[in-house]
């Protein structure tokens, strides 16, 4: 996301949509009744006496549009807004509105700390580098994308070598060359974490180490029951991946919730729910809070936020297993800087 100006006085500011993250952080930004102007695509008026068959022409203009609805398809290229136009022509009608990468946009409102620290993150994640994990056993490999939002799916790809009929089917250098294609469709990479139990993982890597296509390339062994997307998370959730992965949202995010886990079950620094995380941020014994991008949006946790300080607030995204765990939760978790 870049910034083209921030005048927070007057509750404005125009931004420049860089990548299909930054439609993830502006979803958790905006909420219903802000306004957003932008510019958008309407047919012109016809005369009574046009012919229906003749083509409508459509014009583009700037609408001020009250948000109504948010809607965010996680690894699409597009954030669609459903809300009404308050200022200028067509005031009152009802439009829908699609913003994707390099469009611009003006959003009016006051955001709060943490909305404003999203703001500041997608800012910085611009220039983060593509990464793409290649997950691989001698039966299947998961190649994904590390999205701020969660794991992008690219391909699944099958050795062949399960089963009784084992020699028949497709070779080592089959089951290779299509996860290297699948590779080298990916478009901008610079580092590839090649991850696995066995030896496949290392094959792989003997066979692309010396392709210029590939620049970085780092080579993990994992547990054998963890291939596929589950070794993934594994790998961001242990401290090896620190370095690599430095200043992914995504991988923070998995150590918060790992920490959370064990403090639950091992120290009793863990705390859940709404009422709960409400009754330490008074005693101000909350030092990490973790909640939902759901709940993020509600009323109730603004009511929340108003009444903490000194708290580092996340944002965990949804379409993650971290996610799905903090969900089970109440959508509010806590890790307290000393025993209750």
């Amino acid at each position: 996301m870049k910034i083209i100006e921030d005048d927070r006085k007057n509750l404005r500011i125009v931004l420049l949509i860089n990548t299909i993250d930054d439609l993830w952080y502006l979803k958790n930004i905006m909420a219903q009744d802000d306004i957003i102007i932008t510019s958008v695509f309407r047919r012109q008026e016809q005369n009574a006496d046009m012919t229906r068959s003749k083509s409508v022409e459509r014009k583009k203009i700037r609408i001020n549009l009250k948000i109504e609805k948010v809607d965010f398809l996680p690894y699409t290229d597009n954030l669609k807004i459903l809300g009404e136009i308050v200022e200028g022509e067509n005031t009152g009608s009802h439009q829908s509105v699609m913003i994707g990468v390099d469009d611009e946009i003006t959003l009016v409102k006051e955001l709060n700390e943490e909305e404003y620290g999203l703001l500041k993150e997608s800012v910085d994640n611009y220039y983060k580098n593509t990464v793409v994990f290649t997950s691989l056993d001698d039966e299947s490999c998961t190649v994904a994308l590390l999205k701020s939002y969660g794991i992008q799916d690219i391909g699944e790809i099958v050795s062949g070598k399960s089963g009784k009929d084992y020699e028949s089917k497709a070779s080592d250098s089959g089951y290779y060359n299509e996860i290297i294609q699948t590779l080298k469709n990916i478009r901008s990479i610079s580092t590839i974490i090649i991850l696995g139990p066995g030896f496949e993982h290392t094959k792989l890597y003997e066979r692309i180490k010396n392709d210029p296509f590939f620049k970085q390339i780092t080579v993990y062994d994992i547990a054998e029951t963890d291939s596929g997307k589950r070794g993934i998370y594994e790998f961001m959730a242990e401290k090896k991946s620190e370095e690599i992965l430095k200043g992914a949202r995504l991988a923070g995010d998995e150590k918060l919730i790992q920490s959370f886990l064990k403090n639950l079950n091992k120290t009793g620094l863990s705390v859940y729910g709404y009422d709960e995380i409400i009754k330490y941020a008074k005693m101000n014994m909350i030092e990490d809070l973790l909640i939902s991008e759901s709940k993020f949006r509600d009323p109730e946790t603004r009511s929340l936020l108003s009444q903490i300080n000194g708290v580092n607030v996340h944002v965990i995204s949804d379409y993650t297993d971290s996610g799905e765990i903090i969900k089970q939760f109440g959508g509010y978790c806590g890790i307290l800087r000393y025993k209750k």
